[in-house]
């Protein structure tokens, strides 16, 4: 999912931009910071796709956390955001190396279509990537993804081990191996991380309670399903959701 990083101390314009993307039903997953110096430390652990940033913040402003992060992370897009209409700014900025600059307040409409933008881009760099590398793969790797695909098309069923090493061809002893060699983790963890993600997913749609969730993603006893969420988010799942806006 497209990560966004929104960077302001005013509590308003976070809360327009997240109102926004919310009604137009545009899915990104939001973290957010009320000054440069935080958006540094959570970048540490949440590598955002698009940072909106504004310029005039306490602690740490927007264009000196703006060059700490082009050092440290130069494919990484931020987007400057302010109240005043001054060309130095914008000059200072681009500078910087920062991407783009945009007005507060920001219409609408131009946020839409700015983020909608984004988003297209960071898909179509996504296929590439993937089209890219599916070209350099071995035909066991290929397998691997094949098994990979398998488990993210059921993973709101039962699934063993056996039964996907089957799908693709392989005895389930070699199949735990090689999957562990290409993925870096085991069956049963990448299982669990691919059902983990999908419940962030649902957890976006309010209608749905975490027990249904929780059956969706192919767990039928709520409270493993709890365990597991905290073991891989370090959170429990009712925590979680009430910090999704």
């Amino acid at each position: 999912m497209f990560k966004l990083l929104i960077v302001d101390d005013e509590a308003m314009t976070k809360e327009y931009i997240k109102y926004v993307l919310d009604k137009e039903n545009i899915k990104v997953f939001i973290e957010e910071a009320e000054n440069g110096k935080e958006a540094l430390d959570k970048l540490k652990k949440f590598s955002a796709d698009l940072i909106l940033m504004d310029i005039r913040m306490p602690i740490m402003d927007g264009l000196s956390a703006a060059q700490e992060i082009k050092k440290l992370y130069p494919h990484m897009k931020v987007v400057m955001l302010s109240a005043y209409d001054e060309f130095k700014y914008a000059q200072k900025a681009l500078r910087l190396g920062v991407d783009d600059y945009l007005l507060k307040p920001i219409p609408p409409k131009d946020l839409i279509d700015f983020i909608n933008n984004d988003i297209q881009n960071y898909e179509k760099q996504l296929k590439c990537k993937n089209e890219n590398n599916q070209n350099k793969l071995y035909p066991n790797e290929k397998l691997i993804i094949k098994a990979q695909d398998y488990i993210k098309d059921n993973h709101n069923k039962k699934l063993y081990l056996k039964e996907v090493a089957d799908y693709v061809g392989f005895s389930p002893y070699y199949f735990s191996r090689l999957f562990k060699k290409f993925t870096g983790i085991n069956f049963s963890d990448y299982v669990n991380k691919v059902r983990i993600k999908k419940a962030i997913e649902y957890m976006n749609n309010h209608d749905l309670s975490l027990r249904e969730i929780s059956e969706m993603v192919g767990y039928d006893d709520f409270s493993y399903f709890s365990s597991v969420f905290q073991k891989y988010e370090k959170i429990l799942p009712s925590v979680f959701r009430k910090n999704i806006h």
